[in-house]
């Protein structure tokens, strides 16, 4: 489990600081419709990107929201640095 963390924890401090803009075809705001794509498509968890997010010291997540594009899925994150700011990036929701 651990070599898990840190893999996501590597693509979400990544995702953070290399963040560009992504068009997004569709995003879901219903969680349940989401958490279905994510366990039928074996995506990273919110828990698991939350969980790298505070062991990293990135900060906390405030607000995820699943979205596919023409190249696969991604999540769009706000994210309460522990300076109290809070961003917007985006990460790849990858396969595990």
């Amino acid at each position: 489990m651990s070599g898990l963390i840190g893999a996501v924890s590597a693509m979400i401090v990544a995702a953070v600081l290399i963040a560009r803009p992504a068009t997004a075809d569709e995003c879901l705001d219903d969680w349940g419709m989401a958490g279905e794509i994510v366990r039928r498509e074996n995506l990273i968890t919110v828990e698991e990107v939350s969980k790298s997010l505070a062991a990293d010291g990135v900060g906390q997540l405030v607000k995820t929201t699943l979205c596919k594009s023409e190249t696969g899925y991604f999540y769009r994150l706000v994210i309460r640095s522990p300076t109290g700011q809070l961003r917007t990036t985006v990460m790849t929701a990858k396969v595990r």
